[in-house]
């Protein structure tokens, strides 16, 4: 145990193994030794590409599952009552990521006296979300396998959190992109019911999910390209880092490929229909159900998620011309053209440039529609469901990514003062759903996507919802 220097007092607990896990085989609970000192980060999931922003100071590992807990030593709560938990699933496109970076130390929600905070590691790329199980054998418990590593995560969770002052019947679970996508699609598996109490998913939710075709063809894709089409069992024996390296290659990178209503992409895995299934249907269909309407639920998007990419990959998002964004609507997501058309025209608008356009089309289809969406259907299932949109401030647009620091009370480097007002009005949010102080938050979501706004967005949050709804009608997002 170590001290966390915040602003109260934190006690923590660095690299707890949750479970263990053989290469493509479902992860196995393990205990809590209390005898151990976990006073070091555990190893980063092993991965592919740039990893010196992590800080994974015990380096990158197959054997990655582990997580941290952060408790505050004067809770601000009656001492013989257990505190809320808040549980983070870091993002990073299913490929990248760790516990181990500043945006995942939910040590900022601890230090607010109001929550334990628990911050996990899960499998990434081809270890953690290539489906393998059609080949049987070896590799038949391969699908969804880092969806599994978060629910046995929760399940360890449930059974220890107590001895950290967490009450263990008052979960939430939030997450950032990935992380978030993958928070909502615990809606969609039976085996993690009851493992939280509320969900809050940040630049993700509802949607994304991978259908089943490609799963199958991103696979024999990535076995091609091994050369052991005819052998899938040899993937247990080659290199990690072949392995991590050659999904790269195979896999699509632009947003918009990895994002169309087919979801040529990496990630949760419609699985129902195959061997040894984690999810019994989309999380849209399962929130319309109204199976979980006792599930609270925030949903928050960024104004201007698609900036990021253009203006940190510029050349590679510029679609080149607005037909070209027509042809992308048309082949990705099977959207007729004389639609696509009309599409491409709502945001053509203002003088921007078409990877401006693109970027301004692809915040609301692959994120503010989503959300608009699961939020009304859940509130039409009885669920209560709120929206949230982040707006940017001075010195931080609003793209994705700008609220991670706020989400685990954490302080970005050089920030301003409106980044700090927006960045602790994230983090109260999160931690008032947490604590079930709903009436802290703003009014749910009726049959009207009633959404908050925090920064300074360019528009009134609701009746912009309300204008995605109109343009989107009729568009189907997986």
């Amino acid at each position: 145990m170590t001290k966390t220097a915040t602003r109260r007092p934190v006690r923590s607990w660095l690299g707890i193994p949750y479970a263990t896990a053989g290469r493509f085989r479902r992860p196995t609970l393990l205990p809590f030794d209390p005898d151990q000192p976990y006073d070091q980060q555990g190893p980063a999931p092993l991965q592919a590409g740039d990893t010196s922003w992590l800080g994974a100071e015990n380096g990158f590992s197959e054997d990655c599952l582990n997580l941290n807990v952060w408790a505050p030593e004067e809770p601000q709560i009656p001492a013989d009552g257990p505190l809320p938990v808040v549980v983070y699933i870091f993002g990073g496109g299913f490929e990248l990521g760790s516990n181990t970076q500043t945006t995942s130390n939910a040590a900022g929600l601890a230090a607010t006296g109001q929550a334990v905070g628990v911050s996990l590691n899960y499998r990434l790329g081809p270890f953690g979300w290539l489906s393998l199980s059609q080949y049987g054998g070896a590799l038949e418990e391969a699908t969804n396998l880092g969806l599994q590593d978060m629910i046995t995560a929760l399940r360890w969770v449930q059974e220890n959190i107590a001895r950290f002052g967490g009450d263990p019947a008052n979960v939430t679970v939030t997450g950032h992109s990935a992380g978030a996508f993958s928070a909502a699609a615990l809606l969609a598996a039976p085996s993690a019911d009851g493992l939280y109490s509320r969900l809050a998913a940040f630049s993700g939710g509802a949607s994304r999910i991978v259908p089943a075709w490609w799963a199958e063809e991103l696979a024999v894709k990535f076995l091609t390209e091994l050369g052991i089409s005819n052998d899938p069992e040899r993937l247990l024996t080659l290199d990690a880092h072949l392995l991590a390296e050659t999904l790269t290659k195979v896999g699509p990178r632009d947003i918009g490929d990895r994002n169309g209503a087919d979801n040529t992409t990496l990630g949760v895995v419609d699985d129902r229909t195959q061997p040894g299934a984690v999810l019994q249907d989309t999380p849209l269909h399962v929130l319309a159900s109204g199976r979980h309407r006792d599930i609270d639920i925030l949903f928050s998007t960024a104004t201007h998620e698609g900036d990021w990419w253009v203006i940190n990959k510029t050349a590679d998002f510029d679609p080149g011309s607005l037909d070209n964004l027509v042809e992308e609507l048309v082949i990705t997501s099977r959207i007729p053209r004389s639609r696509a058309h009309q599409i491409v025209e709502a945001y053509n608008t203002g003088g921007r440039s078409p990877v401006e356009v693109r970027g301004a089309l692809l915040t609301d289809y692959l994120y503010t529609l989503p959300a608009a969406r699961a939020a009304l259907t859940h509130a039409a299932a009885g669920g209560n469901a709120y929206l949230l949109a982040v707006g940017p401030v001075e010195g931080s647009h609003a793209v994705h990514g700008t609220e991670m620091y706020g989400i685990v009370g954490q302080e970005r480097p050089g920030r301003s003062g409106e980044q700090a007002v927006r960045d602790t009005s994230v983090r109260d949010a999160l931690l008032a759903l947490a604590a079930g102080n709903t009436g802290e938050l703003w009014e749910p979501v009726t049959s009207t996507p009633i959404t908050r706004s925090i920064g300074n967005p360019p528009y009134d949050p609701t009746a912009h919802a309300l204008e995605v709804l109109r343009t989107f009608e009729g568009i189907q997002r997986p």
